[in-house]
């Protein structure tokens, strides 16, 4: 039986990042991680980039829990300034780009498993890997890890960081929230989030593959200026994805249970009604032999406005210079107000972040102890707290699991 201090249940970024932080305070650690290598998720994140943080992941409205609370302590102590120090230290110099996400300069994911894997390897981690946990036993001096290949491992501190049942495909599965359940700790309601949604719409299947910029809003959320998001829309023939849909889906997907989610987009971001009126009288002014179609040009993709025209019921083959007020108020209405309903996301493989977890009463705010067993601790996407599309959730792992490696016994 391997003896040690701390035996680490996921060898993903959370995973990693308690390992170093508890190895960094001369403890003897080990990383049982289910899949072939470390950092699997953190590979395929951002399109093979890493979006490793974002400038604004200090503030909390960009994360999700049911205890606000318990994620501020937690992102205050390992505040955006020290996870960029700590990347700085390990050698990844990041570079801001839209919506203040941080990317390696590499453009590399692959770039960041490895300085972090070069560390643990310094810091004498032990790593197993192809090592499924089947189970853990308390007892009065630690734990027993039993693991599908028959072997054991004794601990005095357990880290349960093996992640969600999001992407399947690099190792995502409920075997960490069983073991958590097994120990009293209640499980939230799973749901997939940062996720593409369907659409009962049939006539987008004939816009796929068109990506456009929009104003994205949830009808009836709450607010002034309701619930919204502004930047890539793509249509596919099972519905809507892009950042806006990506970003949304956390808040849209648990709407879900109260039935069919309304969606409007404003096809023209930063114009009203009023205001795409006169910039289209202007356009047929200039060109009044052109088709409504035709009229598009140049600042609608026509594959787009072609199908979402027909479909609104308006001739597309019709002049322009005949087109009368009360068809142009129609039409600026529809593309600045256009409806798009959803009702279910994707699975859980296409999805980024799993939602819900580990209910955080059973867990101590300050040191990610479990309450209901003491020495066991949780970080990462496990506990029930995910973050906006672009960089909050790595944030947040980070974040965990330098508290939970930092609190050990």
């Amino acid at each position: 039986m391997t003896k040690v201090d701390t035996a680490i249940i996921g060898g993903g970024a959370a995973g990693m990042v308690s390992a170093i932080t508890a190895a960094d305070r001369r403890k003897r650690v080990l990383i049982l991680e289910k899949g072939p290598q470390l950092g699997r998720k953190i590979l395929i994140s951002g399109n093979g980039r890493c979006n490793v943080t974002n400038i604004e992941a200090d503030k909390m409205d960009h994360y999700h829990s049911n205890d606000r609370d318990f994620i501020q302590g937690i992102i205050e102590k390992f505040s955006l300034e020290k996870t960029i120090s700590f990347f700085t230290d390990l050698g990844i110099e990041l570079v801001e780009e839209k919506r203040g996400r941080l990317f390696p300069r590499s453009n590399q994911a692959q770039s960041v498993v490895d300085v972090l894997k070069d560390r643990i390897q310094r810091l004498n981690v032990k790593v197993v890997l192809n090592c499924k946990v089947t189970e853990i036993e308390k007892y009065s001096g630690g734990f027993v890890i039993k693991t599908g290949g028959k072997e054991l491992f004794a601990a005095e501190n357990v880290i349960l960081a093996s992640g969600g049942v999001s992407a399947e495909k690099v190792g995502g599965d409920k075997s960490g929230l069983e073991i958590a359940s097994k120990f009293g700790h209640d499980i939230s309601t799973l749901h997939p989030g940062l996720v593409p949604l369907k659409s009962p719409l049939s006539y987008l299947k004939r816009m796929k593959g068109v990506k456009t910029v929009a104003v994205v809003k949830i009808k009836g959320g709450k607010g002034k200026d309701g619930i919204r998001d502004h930047d890539d829309l793509f249509f596919a023939d099972y519905g809507v994805s892009g950042f806006t849909i990506l970003n949304l889906s956390a808040q849209i997907v648990p709407m879900f249970n109260n039935g069919l989610v309304n969606l409007e987009v404003n096809l023209f971001p930063g114009k009203t009604q009023s205001e795409l009126r006169d910039t289209l009288k202007l356009r047929w002014m200039s060109n009044p032999h052109r088709t409504l179609n035709n009229s598009f040009l140049g600042i609608l993709n026509s594959k787009l406005v072609n199908v979402l025209l027909e479909q609104l019921g308006f001739d597309g083959q019709k002049i322009v210079g005949d087109i009368d007020q009360e068809e142009c108020n129609k039409i600026c209405k529809s593309l600045t107000s256009w409806n798009i309903p959803v009702n279910e996301p994707r699975g859980f493989d296409y999805a980024e972040v799993m939602i819900g977890g580990v209910m955080t009463h059973s867990i101590n705010p300050q040191t990610l102890e479990s309450y209901i067993c003491p020495g066991l601790f949780l970080c990462g996407e496990m506990i029930d707290v995910h973050g906006d599309l672009g960089g909050y959730n790595f944030q947040w792992a980070w974040s965990s699991g330098t508290v939970a490696g930092s609190n050990l016994s």
